[in-house]
């Protein structure tokens, strides 16, 4: 009988970590589709992508939920160390079938979220870079010096004053 409801319970984990490996690899291909959407300035577009993004998360935070409690009646059920009450110490315990299919899921996720980071900060580096640029252009806009040809009729060289294309710099 113990060995049954372990049995179901390890299929609901499995469940469970299969839709959330499916919503980390749609936030994934979100997160490729936005790298091409900062490199083309496409705010709008960006802010549709983010606003989706964070209903992706909410569903992976329900999800977890739901994982942790399956996780902590399996650890009941295999009396497991404090320690142990993760995916790993449970496939320590469980048979070579459904060891083998928790390990599968297990890295099936592990490499999906590998790949978003990676992605992740790929979007990082070229947003940052962006913001620096447009810094940057901004500080040039505001800097330019007006005075160099800026004669009276005179012939003399007006009040040597800066004056820029914007009023103040944010």
């Amino acid at each position: 009988m113990v060995f049954f409801l372990v049995a179901s319970l390890i299929d609901k984990l499995i469940d469970i970590l299969e839709q959330e490996n499916e919503i980390y690899t749609d936030i994934l291909n979100m997160s490729k589709n936005k790298t091409d959407i900062i490199v083309k300035g496409k705010i709008s577009e960006l802010e549709n992508i983010v606003k989706l993004e964070q209903s992706y998360i909410a569903r992976i935070g329900k999800l977890e939920n739901e994982r942790e409690e399956i996780v902590e009646k399996i650890a009941r059920q295999l009396v497991l160390d404090k320690d142990d009450i993760n995916i790993s110490g449970i496939i320590k315990k469980l048979d070579q079938e459904n060891a083998a299919r928790l390990k599968t899921c297990r890295e099936s996720i592990m490499l999906t979220l590998k790949e978003l980071k990676s992605v992740n900060e790929l979007n990082s580096n070229l947003t940052k870079n962006s913001l620096e640029y447009i810094d940057f252009s901004i500080n040039l806009l505001a800097s330019i010096d007006s005075t160099a040809n800026n004669y009276s009729n005179s012939g003399r060289v007006n009040d040597p004053k800066k004056r820029s294309f914007l009023d103040m710099k944010l």
